[in-house]
């Protein structure tokens, strides 16, 4: 029968004793690969250049190193600390044994050798040894797997941060949250809220005598400082359409200062455009803004392409007010500026008038 654990384990004996090395060589070489050492440092070397499963190690061996020294060497060097050591004592050798297991030896066996003893202590540790390794070699293949798994989490975090952001360039915050919480929203009705547009003047003109590049980046240029403004003065960018940009204030968050808030805005990016354009050499871009008060609703259309957008007779409105403006002027309608009268100057105009409206009062703003 064989008693190994599988087939030839490496079995490195260590001793300074030639019978006791034969005796051993006789009994294990049946079931095992054996190597010799007659020294501890012959033994340090041997394990340097072979891989061995276990070790069995005589404590005495005057007068070069000891199986102390060799077992302390082997322990404390991470390639060979899991190599299970079976000490080789004295039969009443009591503070030998204790020492050897302090040091990190599996076992001993006492002398004179048991061949059955001997045996069944090498394939117990062999056996406990190979579960070791096979647990090993599992707990590595979980961390590998639990690494992977990390990295892809990880991926998954920074998709959905990409996800995230994105939604809150064509959203607004409050309803970019409702969809990923609910993942829907409803549209809504505010009473509350001042629309602000404005038109490039003679966009189709310019647009001709610009490369398409060109045109791409001074309108991205523009459009940018534009929702930097909006942001600032606590407004929302709704959307740009061709060289129209729309924005509001009062919704999706309610602000009692919507009419204030934007009318300032306004006010920044015609400086912004005045300062640009004197440091331009080339085209000089001027814009009309119309602004109105009044009740909106705004919702979520589409399904795979999200936009939120706003509708209501008050969106006409302030496009009617953009259209009946003038070069670098910001014309308000009489409901925004009832709401705002004593907060800034105006200048007021003859009525005009307006397509579906009739006659309408109109404000252009002192911002000079």
């Amino acid at each position: 029968m064989n008693l190994t654990t599988s087939d030839k384990d490496t079995i490195l004996v260590v001793d300074d004793i030639p019978e006791n090395v034969g005796v051993l060589y006789t009994v294990l070489n049946q079931h095992f690969k054996v190597l010799i050492a007659k020294s501890g440092k012959q033994a340090l070397k041997t394990i340097e250049m072979v891989l061995v499963d276990l070790i069995v190690l005589d404590v005495m061996m005057p007068p070069g190193m000891s199986g102390f020294e060799v077992c302390k060497i082997l322990k404390s060097q991470k390639e060979t600390q899991d190599i299970p050591i079976i000490f080789m004592t004295a039969l009443a050798d009591t503070v030998n044994k204790l020492k050897g297991f302090e040091l990190g030896a599996a076992d001993y066996v006492t002398k004179p050798i048991q061949q059955d003893e001997i045996l069944a202590r090498i394939n117990a540790h062999l056996k406990i040894r190979k579960l070791q390794l096979q647990l090993q070699a599992k707990n590595k293949q979980l961390q590998q797997q639990a690494d992977e798994l990390a990295k892809r989490n990880n991926i998954i975090i920074q998709e959905k941060q990409k996800s995230d952001k994105l939604l809150l360039n064509i959203l607004p915050i409050r309803v970019a949250n409702d969809l990923k919480e609910t993942g829907k929203t409803e549209p809504e009705a505010f009473d509350n809220v001042t629309v602000f547009f404005s038109d490039i003047i003679d966009f189709t003109k310019i647009s001709s005598q610009l490369e398409t590049p060109v045109l791409i980046s001074e309108l991205n240029s523009i459009f940018t400082t534009f929702d930097n403004i909006i942001e600032l003065h606590q407004c929302e960018r709704i959307k740009t359409i061709g060289d129209a940009y729309l924005a509001v204030c009062g919704m999706p968050e309610k602000n009692s200062n919507h009419a204030e808030n934007i009318i300032n805005a306004a006010i920044d990016i015609l400086e912004y455009l005045t300062k640009r354009n004197q440091n331009m050499t080339q085209e000089k871009w001027k814009v009309r803004i119309g602004i109105h008060t009044g009740k909106v609703i705004g919702g979520v259309v589409g399904i795979k392409k999200y936009i939120y957008d706003v509708f209501g007779d008050t969106i006409n409105t302030a496009s009617r007010m953009e259209s009946n403006s003038e070069q670098m002027k910001i014309n308000i309608s009489d409901t925004t500026y009832r709401i705002v009268k004593d907060k800034f100057k105006v200048t007021p105009r003859v009525p005009l008038s307006v397509k579906g409206k009739g006659k309408m009062n109109m404000y252009f703003i002192d911002n000079s």
